[in-house]
């Protein structure tokens, strides 16, 4: 069988109500339960305190000053009072809501025959013993209804369908204004958090309060902050790493092409010459053509096999301090002869006390290839100028500007200057290892040139 199953306004709402009305029952029973029991231990406390201020008052008196005290005392209190002699004469008597009755009678006169004054009255009673300026012996007894009491239990009883009556309905109310109160939060966070299953961006927890629910929700807004940002973030990491398969691909299919070029070149040679076909029957010459081929060949596949380790790996050595200035006039010493064939002259103006934790052979080969096409891309008589300003390291030459789309193609593997040489993965590889140490750049034009600027925080 299954239960029934009640949302949270409904399964709250009964809750609060039982509960308030099973509050107002229970605490209408015990009224009416223990109410007579306090009343009487109440009355009985206050009848032996009136009775022992009564006695401190009459202690000692004549009979008519007795008397007349409590005639005073009847008429301002609601008690039974009877005073009653040694012989068990009444001598003063005043029953319960009645008027005073006064017994004018000497002591020793028996004005009851014996008869004793009896009380049909649900009441409560207590009595001491007293002594007159006589001497004489008198019983004072004073009593008190508790009849009261019991008319109010009854009046209550009668009233109990109108106190239900009462109760439901103020129940009804205070229990679906408690009711709203406390589940509305809670239903917000429910409509919240069922419109973040689809991941929307402008979803979130709207419940403005400081107790556990207000806690909840800003937790719930934190934690879904946090998934979105995640899921960004993997996203973005999707997406480079596709681009990243998309370049080795590319790459690959390059390299590919780029080395099928001179072995079918080498190839042809070699053919040619085992089979004497035409000039390659000159085969000193052209047996020293094939191991120059091969010789670039060679290079080519070690510029390749630096661009794998590249990829491979993202701190491929250890870090060194480095003093930059001592770092750049050794590298530039090596194409000061290129550079003199050019009639290029190489400035440095470099601060002597700079230094960098780098990996030394991987900056090396970066700045290698920077200052070898600064000086082999500078105009005949030009100037290659390598200085530093605050943070920046600047290598600049003269020549004609490259235009945006010419520096966007420069570092694309294979693209290479042309009559200049190369194999066009230098500026590849120069862009790989600046990543590698940290370090950002900009490859810019300025009026009689172009500049590399690498940022050297």
């Amino acid at each position: 069988m299954n239960k029934l199953k009640l949302k949270i306004f409904p399964k709250t709402f009964i809750g609060a109500l039982s509960l308030v009305v099973g509050i107002i029952l229970i605490a209408f029973i015990l009224i009416s339960v223990l109410m007579p029991r306090f009343y009487r231990v109440y009355k009985e406390e206050s009848l032996n305190k009136d009775l022992t201020n009564l006695m401190y008052s009459l202690e000692n008196k004549n009979i008519s000053e007795i008397t007349r005290l409590l005639e005073r005392f009847a008429l301002t209190n609601e008690y039974g009072i009877s005073l009653i002699d040694e012989q068990g004469d009444t001598l003063f008597s005043r029953q319960i809501g009645m008027m005073v009755q006064n017994i004018d009678t000497m002591p020793g006169e028996n004005t009851n025959s014996g008869e004793s004054i009896t009380f049909n009255i649900d009441s409560i009673q207590s009595e001491q013993t007293l002594t007159d300026a006589e001497g004489r012996l008198f019983t004072l007894k004073i009593y008190s209804s508790v009849q009261p009491i019991d008319e109010a239990n009854t009046v209550l009883f009668q009233m109990l369908p109108y106190v239900l009556l009462i109760s439901l309905v103020l129940g009804v109310v205070v229990s679906f204004i408690y009711t709203k109160t406390i589940t509305a939060p809670v239903k917000a966070i429910s409509r919240a958090t069922f419109n973040m299953r689809t991941l929307e961006k402008d979803v979130k927890c709207d419940v403005k309060s400081s107790d556990e629910i207000g806690e909840l929700a800003v937790n719930i807004n934190q934690l879904y902050g946090r998934l979105l940002t995640t899921i960004n973030d993997l996203q973005t990491e999707i997406q480079n790493v596709a681009a990243s398969d998309k370049e080795k691909i590319d790459f690959m299919l390059t390299v590919s092409h780029e080395l099928k070029t001179p072995l079918t070149s080498v190839k042809g040679m070699v053919e040619g010459m085992i089979h004497n076909v035409g000039v390659y029957k000159d085969r000193d010459e052209y047996l020293i053509r094939c191991g120059e081929t091969i010789d670039a060949l060679t290079a080519l596949v070690n510029e390749i096999l630096d661009a794998s380790k590249l990829e491979l790996s993202s701190s491929p050595e250890d870090y060194s301090d480095i003093n930059i200035c001592e770092f750049i006039k050794n590298i530039a010493a090596t194409y000061e002869m290129i550079a003199l064939s050019k009639q290029v002259n190489i400035d440095i103006n470099v601060v002597e006390d700079m230094s960098r934790s780098l990996p030394v052979n991987l900056f090396s080969k970066a700045l290698s290839n920077i200052i070898s096409n600064a000086v082999k891309y500078a105009d005949t008589g030009g100037e290659v100028s390598i200085y530093t300003d605050s943070d920046r390291l600047v290598i600049e030459n003269t020549c004609n500007p490259l235009s945006p789309e010419e520096i966007c193609r420069t570092f694309e593997p294979f693209q290479s200057g042309g009559e200049n040489g190369g194999h066009g993965l230098g500026l590849y590889l120069t862009e790989r290892i600046l990543k590698v140490c940290g370090l950002q750049f900009e490859f810019i034009p300025f009026d009689n040139g172009m500049q590399f600027i690498i940022f050297m925080k």
